[in-house]
Formats: C-alpha cells, structure tokens, sequence
C-alpha cells in the first residue's frame, strides 16, 4: 500500500474508530468502534495478526 492510499483510508476513517490492516500492511481487513471489533473483523479475513491503527477524534496539521 502506497503511503498515499494509507493516509486515504486512515483520513476517511470515522473519527474515534479503529482500522485493521493485513500482517504485510497491503490491505484494510477490519474496522470498527472498539478495537475488539476490528480484531474479530480481522480474524473472520483470516488475518491472525493484524496491524491496527486507532484513529483520532481530530486530526491535527504538524509542523515540522
């Protein structure tokens, strides 16, 4: 997943939620409201171990 196409899904992403990705990171296999959602999301894909990502309430510009 090109890092342009991850902060896609992640900026998409409902607010407060979370977002499972695949063990090489290539593709989303759960999402929900608790990260025991996404987990289960996760392992109904097959996906045993998963990346995941809590999303923010907010998100804010950096500078670096």
């Amino acid at each position: 997943m090109l890092p342009q196409e991850r902060a896609k899904i992640l900026m998409d992403a409902p607010p407060n939620s979370w977002i499972a990705l695949s063990e090489d990171e290539s593709r989303v296999v759960g999402k929900g409201s608790t990260y025991a959602e996404a987990v289960e999301m996760a392992e109904l894909e097959g996906v045993e171990d998963p990346l995941l990502i809590k999303i923010p309430d907010e998100w804010f510009p950096l500078v670096f």
